[in-house]
Parts: structure tokens; C-alpha cells; sequence
């Protein structure tokens, strides 16, 4: 470590009392619906190493702090006159907010009475993160405080942990390691990093631990990338029809051959080819089969599945298994597990040994033993009694344990138990003392001390700074040098700006305002500035937590948010258009994904997957708020290869009505749980309602797209287009018998394709002629009858992807029953085109009542949510959750 470090030294104390005192504003309680997750601005972001935090200050049993799926937890802890303040429930007055914009927020709270709070969290940059607290004692004494600020990381241990700079800084390495999908699609990552955490002030003592409250010290999640799938059981588990995520750790997987207990796999067996654990952040399970010793059956295998979080549990025999195979769990209540808790370890001169609380009616206890990195659980010892000192316990070698409890009943493995003394910080928080070094981390605390004077206020400052591993280590200090002294008030005002532009009417209730301000924000921090391939800014679906599916760029459908985008950031919403325009085949084709190191193409049976056909709606719509003429004419160009390419290519019976083709499921975007698609027939195999929609509204666009550029006789064979397409759809998709749209047979444009009426599924598709305008007064108001039953459609949270009267519907599915924003918004509009003012302002309302409700409870917007309970799902952070602002505008 160079001596240059000083200086930054210095610099955080000057930012520390640089600041000028916060203005006096109204702060809004944890309660209150705000999008609470942040990112770097536009301006300073970047792809490859990329920082966001949610922050962590509504759940009371938990320390206030901010937090990242792979990066991390930074946290802060009190001491107030030797009282110890950790969770948020102890606090005196809990934080609350006063203002919150994509990359800052400001906050104020008490951990203790007198002693003020105000905070700042600015993430500068993708890579730079600062937090700076003012404390105030407004009490009429002296306050001696301790502040406790710790860094966890719950993903995978940190490495090569020091301390610095007389104990102002920690640096150490870390893993955030990239999805299947980001390695299949050979997306550039950078998985191996290096962090530092600057403080404005010297601690007093510092400590670093290995296990979290109430846990003991856990392995890494071990893999074996250099070996190719051989078995693999994958899937997901399910509690009344809805898909599992809980956080990794609140799940336990047992495989084992019930005839032959030598050998089991747990949910800590290494993936093979991937570097994942065996169960992901999103819910996803895979368990390696391979793991197992050659010669080991597996014609009599049983899988148990035990959620921690909600006490349900599912178990069940596969049969013979000769391949990789999917095998969901269906968990419920009344499937018990007999499982052993209460787990102790011991060391008497250094000799290790551990105990359990005794289960009752136990017939006797196997002991599996596990050496690391290997993936298999080897039985060690039977016993009676509820404790085990294992034969070699010098700890020389990391080793795991669990205990499975045998008798006459179901049961499931202990938590691992590792052969590594526990350091916790809890306990170093108890007992004022913790080691300096151990092996493999999770985290690291400092403790800094001073007294306040009544009436006294002090700063205090925390500079986080993330880069690849092979960078130089005083660059990262640089990169925080370079930006400090700083002043959080130039980019508030900053923020203000831009934000003054959309701000919501007065008159609107509280929750929505928040609501409007945190789809703001939200869309805001999505954008991405231009690189790699992207000549312009481009999105992404998330910034925190990232995902594979959703980190890779743009897609069609997802940007119907640029019709509410345009009203904050015109130049920017065209500019996103202009990635799309720009990567255009000469045929017209657009790929299904494109961003700065992506254009995803696929192919499937000979055809190119694009996207859903809105470019040119979308492309008019964001001229009508720009008035951009130069962004109209090229997108007039680009929009009328893209029509002919979908005529050309999506038509295969030349009937002049499409289906969906390449990866036909892909490209429809309903991508899971359609009834039609699961239960009927692969959709290019019938002339598509929404598609043929799509593709009226296309020709509409280009039609008035033509009158404004001049080209009257281009807008009269748009005109054509469309009326042509109009009659075909009421001629062909209508159904007299349930008065509603359904897809059809490609063959012979019935109802049916393997049983009679198998087609006639009422699927939200059915209303798109509403939005593209196709059916007459009559029509349109046997429809708005239809999606105003609320036994159907009308649903206490909106409009369903599915009947509710349909037996494939489940409000917590996917394409099968959720609220989806996008089609509601196509429905809400075509309510208002029709003359339905009302029931569009009702349907909005209803929307919102979720929304803001999920806002109050997690502080996130989902991508989809229930219709009928206060529920979202399944990815948060989610792009076109904010077409709810344009929902509002027009409302």
C-alpha cells in the first residue's frame, strides 16, 4: 500500500465537515409506498462492475443498512452510554425518508432519545458508494456513543481481508459470479473483485467474523466448473401453485437412497459446469447426481424438500433416473420432516466436538461427515446419544457435518456444522473483543468513539469503492480521492431538476404521489449509458438485484415504458429507440435482446425470434410527446422494414393473417404458463389475435407516421394494411357462441385443434381489439361487459392474464393468472379510446392499490403482481412496472 493514502484521509474528514446542515423537510415513515433501491446516475455508470443497494430500513429485526444480492451488507450499529442499539425495533424514533431519487436518498432517525440522525447514500458511481451521517445531541447531556458500521456478505466469504491507513480503511477480494444464462450468452463479467471500505475517522478496535446472528459459520457454495453435467435433478419448489424464492439458506434439499445410507447429497452439493450453488437467489435447484461414487444406485432415490421459512416440506421418489431431468416440490403443511436443531459446537484444548437437543421417540442419530470442496456426504457414525466428537478433529482440514435423525418417520439433515470456530458479530458486539484474523471471513466491523456535548453535531462518512481484482490497489483508493471533497447538495439539485418535470399533481393522495415518484425514479435507474455496441443509452431490466435474463439489454416489449420515460428524459427514450434502429438487418429483422455486448438471436426451425411488433406504435407514441422530426424519419425508415419482415416471414399460409414464428413462445413474450400454449398446441401452429393486433397497430403508426413526413401515397397503403387486417380479425377470431376473441387453427381457422373448442380459452389477448381498435361500438361494449365480470377479469387488483374462471388459472402463476402492467395498460387505453373513462380510471386505481400497497411492504415494484391478494412477484426491480406513471397521466 502506497503512502498517497493520507491524503484521502483528509479528504473524508473535510467532506465530514464541508456539508452544510440539511434544510428542515417532512420525512415519510418506513410505512409510506417508496421505491427504496439505488444506483449510479446515467452519467456514471457503467456495464461490467456495477453497484446497487437496496436500503435495508424497514425491516425491524435488522440493523439499518444497504444492501446487495452479491456484493454485500453494509450496516451500522450504536452504542449509546453503553447500550446496545442493533435492530431497528430498539430505535427511539425509526428512520423515515425525506427525499429519495435513483442514485440518493436522505433519511433522518434516533437510535437513541436525543441523539439525531440525519443521513445521506449517494451512489456516485457504479463503482463509488458513500454514506455520511450527522449526529446531533439534542438532549440536555453528555452522550457517549460507539458507531459500529460492518460489512457482511452472505453470498461467498471475502478474501485476503487487511486493515489500513491506521485503521481507517478495510480492503479486501470478493466473488459476484454470473448466471447460466449471462455464461450462455457469453456476455463479458468481471466475477472476481476488490473492495475497500474508507471511514472519515481512526477506529478504535476493528474485528472480522465468519457467521451471522443466529448462525453458525457456513462453507462457500462449492463447484466443480471444469465438469460437464452428468445427472442433473433441477427445478423449482412450490407452495400452493406459487413458485418458492426465498433467500438461499431458508431451503434444505436431502437425496439419499433410503435402503442404503451410506452416501446422501444435501442442497450444499457442488453444481457442475456453473459456478452456482445448488440453490440460487431466485428459487432455482440443482442437485448433481454426479456426485454420487460410481457404483452408487440410482433406481431408489428420495428427494425431500424442507422450506425453513414457512415450515412446509415435500418428499417424493423419482424412480429410475438415467438422465438430467426437471422435478418440482410441492410443499404444504401437512408434510412433516422430524429434523434435529439446537445445534452447539464445543473445543476443550482445542479438540473439537458438537451437540444437538435430543429428539424425541429417536431411534438413533447418523452422522454424515463431508470433506470440502467434495460434494458428498459419507455416513461416519451412528449414535444414541445427541453429540459427536468426530475421530480427527485437529481442524487441520475444513470438514462438515450433519445429523439426520433415524426412526419411524420422514426426516431431513441438521444445518452444516463446520469443524471452525464460530466468530459472530453479535458476540463481538457482547463482549467487546474479536480476533484480527480468521479464516474465511464473511465480514468486518470498526468501532469508533466520542463523546457528544449537548447542542454538539459531528459528521461522520463512509466511502465504499469496488474494482476488478487485477486492478492496482491505490487506484481504488484514487477513484475515492479523485471525487471527495464532495457536495451531495450540487447533485440533489441535480435531481430536482429533472425530476421537476413529472412532478405529481397536488391533489393527488399521498401513496400515489410516492407511487409516481418511485416509477420515476425506478425508470430513471435502469438506464444505461452508451458503450460497447451501444452508440447511445440504452436499459436494462434491473440494476440491483442483477439477473441474468434481465442484464443483457433491451428488448421490445419492455420498452413500452418509454411512453411514460419520453415525459422525463425525451432525448433518451428516442436515443433507446436508436439501438434497436441500429442493429437492424437489412431484411428488417430485429433481434429478440440487444445491448452493449448482446444481440441475442434465435433461432428455431429455420426462423429468427424477434420480439413483439410495437416498434413503430412505440416509435409514433414517443414522437407525439418529442415532436422530433429527425427521430420520425428515421424511425419511419427502420419501422417500415420491420413491418415487412413480419409479413414476410410470419404468414405461412399466405392467408394474410400471422402467427407467432421463430421461438414462436419467446417471441409472443406470454413465455411460461399459457393455457393455450401448455394445454393446446405450440403457438405457430394458430393465427395469433394479439399478434394480428400488434400488426394493426403497426400500420396505423406508419400510416400517420407517412402523413406527417409527407408521404401521402405510403400512408394510403398503410391505410390498407390495417383496414384490410381489421376485417380479417372480426371475420376470423371472433366467436359468436362466447362473444370474445380466441386464437385459431392456422389449418382451417377453427376453434379447435386437438378436441373440439380447444382454442376457445379466455385469455387476456382476448381485449386487445379494444387497444388496437378493430371491433365496432356493439363489439367494443360486449367486450367491456366481458372484462367487467368480476367472476373473469375485473379483479380486486386488476386484469388477469387469465379467466379466473378457467381451471389453469393461478393468481400467483405466470402468463396463468397475474397481473401483467404492459397488458393492462393496452386494455386502459383501449378502454379510453372507446369512451370507457370510467372503467379505465377504476382499473388504473385498482393497479396502483397493489402496487403502492408492495411498495409500503418491501419498498420495491415487481414484474408482475396477484389480481386477487396483496402479492407480487417474481423479479423486483422491474423495468415496465412503471408504465403505471403513464396509466396515472392519463388517467
Amino acid at each position: 500500500m502506497k503512502k498517497n493514502f493520507l491524503p484521502l484521509v483528509f479528504l473524508l474528514g473535510f467532506l465530514s465537515c464541508s456539508q452544510n446542515a440539511p434544510e428542515k423537510v417532512q420525512f415519510s415513515s418506513k410505512d409510506e409506498p417508496i421505491y427504496a433501491t439505488y444506483a449510479a446516475g446515467l452519467e456514471r455508470s457503467q456495464y461490467l462492475i456495477d453497484q446497487g443497494y437496496e436500503f435495508q430500513y424497514f425491516e425491524a429485526h435488522k440493523p439499518l443498512g444497504f444492501n446487495s444480492q452479491k456484493g454485500g451488507q453494509m450496516g451500522l450499529v450504536f452504542k449509546v452510554d453503553g447500550i446496545l442499539i442493533s435492530d431497528i425495533d430498539q430505535y427511539f424514533r425509526q428512520p423515515s425518508i425525506s427525499e429519495s431519487f435513483p442514485d440518493m436518498v436522505n433519511f433522518s432517525f434516533q437510535p437513541a432519545q436525543g441523539l439525531e440522525i440525519n443521513g445521506d447514500f449517494f451512489v456516485f458511481s457504479s463503482t463509488v458508494a458513500i454514506q455520511q451521517y450527522e449526529l446531533m445531541n439534542s438532549s440536555g447531556k453528555p452522550m457517549k456513543i460507539s458507531l459500529i458500521p460492518f460489512f457482511q456478505n452472505d453470498y461467498r466469504t471475502v478474501r485476503d481481508l487487511k486493515t489500513f491507513a491506521r485503521n481507517n480503511a478495510f480492503h479486501f477480494f470478493h466473488e459476484k459470479y454470473p448466471d447460466g444464462w449471462s455464461v450462455n450468452q457469453k456476455i463479458p463479467y468481471k466475477d472476481s473483485l476488490q473492495s475497500v471500505l474508507v471511514f472519515s475517522d481512526a477506529a478504535k478496535d476493528w474485528s472480522f467474523f465468519n457467521s451471522a446472528s443466529g448462525r453458525a459459520a457456513q462453507p462457500d457454495f462449492a463447484f466443480f466448473e471444469d465438469r460437464k453435467q452428468k445427472l442433473q435433478i433441477y427445478g423449482r419448489a412450490y407452495d400452493k401453485k406459487e413458485r418458492l424464492a426465498e433467500p438461499r439458506g431458508s431451503a434444505r434439499i436431502l437425496v439419499r437412497d433410503p435402503g442404503n445410507p451410506k452416501y446422501i447429497l444435501t442442497e450444499n452439493a457442488p453444481v457442475w459446469g456453473l459456478r452456482a450453488p445448488a440453490i440460487d437467489e431466485d428459487g432455482l435447484f440443482r442437485i448433481e447426481l454426479g456426485n454420487f461414487p460410481d457404483g452408487f444406485s440410482l433406481h431408489n432415490l428420495e428427494f425431500s424438500y424442507l422450506n425453513l421459512t414457512r415450515n412446509i416440506a415435500d418428499i417424493f421418489s423419482p424412480g429410475l433416473l438415467e438422465s438430467s431431468k426437471r422435478i418440482d416440490f410441492h410443499a404444504s403443511d401437512s408434510v412433516r420432516l422430524v429434523r434435529v436443531s439446537g445445534i452447539e459446537k464445543h473445543w476443550h484444548d482445542s479438540v473439537f466436538s458438537f451437540s444437538w437437543e435430543p429428539v424425541p421417540d429417536i431411534e438413533s442419530y447418523l452422522i454424515y461427515q463431508r470433506s470440502y470442496a467434495d460434494g458428498l456426504y459419507e455416513l461416519v457414525k451412528e449414535v444414541k446419544d445427541a453429540s459427536f466428537q468426530p475421530e480427527n478433529n485437529s481442524g487441520e482440514r475444513l470438514m462438515g457435518y450433519v445429523v439426520l435423525p433415524k426412526g419411524d418417520f420422514a426426516s431431513i439433515h441438521s444445518e452444516e456444522i463446520l469443524n471452525v470456530p464460530d466468530h459472530s458479530l453479535d458476540r463481538w458486539l457482547a463482549e467487546e473483543k474479536g480476533p484480527a484474523h480468521i479464516e474465511n471471513p464473511t465480514g468486518m466491523a470498526a468501532k469508533f468513539e466520542f463523546t457528544l456535548k449537548p447542542g454538539e453535531s459531528r459528521t461522520f462518512s463512509i466511502v465504499r469503492g469496488i474494482a476488478d481484482h487485477k486492478a492496482d490497489s491505490d487506484s481504488l483508493y484514487q477513484a475515492i480521492g479523485d471525487i471527495l471533497p464532495i457536495d451531495f447538495g450540487k447533485y440533489r439539485a441535480e435531481n430536482r431538476s429533472l425530476f421537476a418535470k413529472v412532478a405529481p399533481p397536488e391533489e393527488w393522495d399521498k401513496d400515489t404521489q410516492w407511487l409516481y415518484k418511485s416509477a420515476w425514479n425506478m425508470m430513471r435507474q435502469v438506464m444505461m449509458p452508451a458503450e460497447g455496441k451501444a452508440k447511445h443509452n440504452y436499459y436494462l431490466f434491473s440494476r440491483e438485484p442483477t439477473w441474468g435474463w434481465g442484464h443483457g439489454g433491451q428488448v421490445f416489449h419492455e420498452s413500452i415504458t418509454m411512453l411514460a420515460y419520453a415525459h422525463l428524459d425525451p432525448q433518451s427514450a428516442m436515443n433507446s429507440q436508436r439501438i434497436f434502429s441500429e442493429r437492424q438487418y437489412e431484411n428488417g429483422y430485429i433481434n429478440y435482446r440487444t445491448g452493449p455486448f448482446l444481440d441475442e438471436i434465435i433461432e428455431y426451425n429455420g426462423q429468427l425470434t424477434s420480439s413483439a411488433p410495437w416498434y413503430n406504435w412505440l416509435n409514433w407514441e414517443i414522437y407525439l410527446i418529442t415532436k422530433d422530426r429527425k427521430f420520425l424519419e428515421e424511425m419511419y425508415n427502420s419501422g417500415r422494414k420491420f413491418y415487412d419482415f413480419y409479413t414476410q416471414n410470419r404468414d405461412s399460409d399466405g392467408d394474410g393473417l400471422l402467427e407467432w414464428g421463430g421461438h414462436a413462445i419467446l417471441e409472443s413474450v406470454r413465455d411460461a404458463n399459457v393455457a393455450v400454449w401448455d394445454e393446446v398446441g405450440w403457438p405457430a401452429n394458430f393465427e395469433s389475435v394479439d399478434l394480428n393486433c400488434m400488426m394493426v397497430m403497426e400500420a396505423k403508426s406508419l400510416e400517420q407516421m407517412a402523413l406527417v413526413l409527407g408521404k401521402n401515397d405510403e400512408a394510403k397503403q398503410w391505410r390498407t394494411d390495417h383496414q384490410t387486417r381489421i376485417r380479417l380479425i372480426n371475420d376470423t377470431f371472433w366467436d359468436e357462441e362466447n362473444d370474445f376473441f380466441y386464437n385459431v387453427n392456422k389449418t382451417d381457422n377453427s376453434f379447435t385443434f386437438n378436441r373440439p373448442n380447444d382454442l376457445k380459452r379466455d385469455e387476456i389477448i382476448g381485449f386487445l381489439p379494444l387497444w388496437a381498435g378493430v371491433v365496432d361500438e356493439d363489439r367494443a361494449r360486449t367486450l367491456v361487459e366481458k372484462l367487467t365480470n368480476p367472476n373473469q377479469f375485473w379483479r380486486k387488483h386488476g386484469i388477469p392474464s387469465l379467466s379466473a374462471k378457467d381451471p389453469y388459472y393461478n393468481d400467483k402463476g405466470y402468463w396463468n393468472g397475474p397481473v401483467w402492467l404492459p397488458w393492462n395498460y393496452l386494455i386502459f387505453r383501449g378502454l379510453k379510446d372507446y369512451g370507457y373513462h370510467q372503467e379505465a380510471a377504476e382499473l388504473t386505481d385498482r393497479v396502483a392499490a397493489v402496487m403502492i400497497s408492495q411498495l409500503k411492504q418491501n419498498h420495491n415494484l415487481w414484474e408482475f403482481y396477484s389480481p386477487d391478494q396483496d402479492w407480487a412477484g417474481y423479479h423486483k426491480t422491474y423495468i415496465w412496472a412503471e408504465i403505471i406513471n403513464r396509466m396515472l397521466m392519463d388517467r
